[in-house]
């Protein structure tokens, strides 16, 4: 057996003195969560705010908190205002302001919600007006004119329908759907002719698929990292049964079609030979705070679905989403700006 001298143990003890906390140093430095080196982060806000606590908190600490953190943009997702408020264009005027007041310096994308328009027609409110041209008040007020970014950011709106925006950023494309609560808009039309409403909901959902379709080939196209769908509405969650037909236009399932479609499309978002890329459906509209993938299934395993944080959820916060692509099991990273809080890891 080889004889090791006293001298070269003595160099080998040296060297594990100065090694070991070396190493101690290193895996100290290391972040609990390693991010890609491709990761950025942007906001999300929406269903708030609903009292007069949640408006004093955002046009305070959360603006704050927003401007401080510098995100390249910030989307609102609908429900700028609570449902037994005003819907007068003074208010929306005001809440117009705060919105556009979150960042100094980067774009604000924002989907309507149907506390905007679709619920305007309720006898309960002080003044009660046509759901119809509260969409067309709410169209002009805040997408009359398209937004001025550079040519980086391909962002284009619908034509008819300039909520529907989409816009790429980092590699990552970004599409709002203009889809909302009451069954899209599809229950209580009080103050309108119903058939009327109902010829201009079914134009919406059919430029809704054009629009949704059209964001998942332009990524394609783009050789996109992922592709995030911003909506009001939580498309699990409608206010009826069964398809959408000339038989059940108002009590049927008004999100059916854009579930299937968005399954579908995320199922295809690959290149040929290639794993599926990572899709994001954000939206609002309910309570829970939840994170996860069941919405794709077996089908679109690569969709996941973010309840982000709002309707009530207190105290009132926005979402900080992070997209890091290259990373296939956690592509989507989310937690509350302020709060630090994570979603749930299943939405019921």
């Amino acid at each position: 057996m080889m004889q090791i001298s006293g001298k070269i143990v003595s160099k080998l003890r040296n060297w594990k003195l100065v090694l070991i906390p070396l190493a101690l140093v290193l895996v100290m430095a290391m972040p609990a969560r390693a991010e890609s080196d491709t990761a950025f982060s942007f906001i999300a806000i929406g269903d708030t705010p609903y009292s007069q606590t949640e408006n004093e908190r955002i046009k305070g600490p959360i603006t704050q908190a927003i401007r401080e953190a510098n995100p390249p943009f910030v989307v609102h997702h609908g429900d700028l205002k609570g449902g037994g408020e005003s819907c007068s264009k003074a208010l929306l005027k005001e809440r117009r302001k705060d919105i556009y007041n979150l960042l100094d310096d980067g774009p604000i994308f924002y989907t309507p919600g149907d506390n905007e328009w679709a619920d305007c027609d309720r006898a309960f409110l002080d003044h009660p007006v046509s759901e119809l041209g509260q969409l067309d008040l709410v169209r002009r007020m805040f997408f009359k004119k398209p937004l001025k970014l550079e040519e980086s950011w391909s962002y284009a709106s619908q034509p008819n329908y300039p909520e529907n925006a989409r816009w790429m950023y980092d590699g990552v494309l970004f599409a709002t759907i203009h889809l909302v609560s009451t069954n899209n808009g599809r229950k209580d039309i009080l103050l309108d002719d119903v058939e009327q409403a109902l010829a201009m909901i079914e134009a919406r959902d059919q430029a809704d698929r054009v629009w949704l379709e059209a964001a998942f080939n332009e990524a394609l196209k783009a050789k996109a990292k992922a592709l995030v769908i911003v909506t009001q509405a939580d498309p699990t969650a409608a206010d009826g049964a069964g398809s959408c037909n000339w038989e059940n236009r108002m009590n049927c399932d008004a999100f059916e079609s854009f579930r299937a479609n968005l399954r579908l499309r995320a199922s295809e978002f690959a290149d040929r030979g290639q794993p599926r890329r990572p899709v994001l459906l954000l939206h609002g509209d309910t309570n829970p705070y939840c994170l996860d993938k069941k919405l794709g299934g077996d089908m679109a395993p690569n969709l996941w679905r973010l309840n982000a944080w709002g309707d009530f959820k207190a105290p009132a916060d926005a979402t900080k989403i992070t997209v890091q692509p290259d990373n296939k099991d956690e592509p989507f990273t989310v937690s509350t700006l302020l709060g630090n809080k994570l979603p749930a890891e299943g939405c019921s």
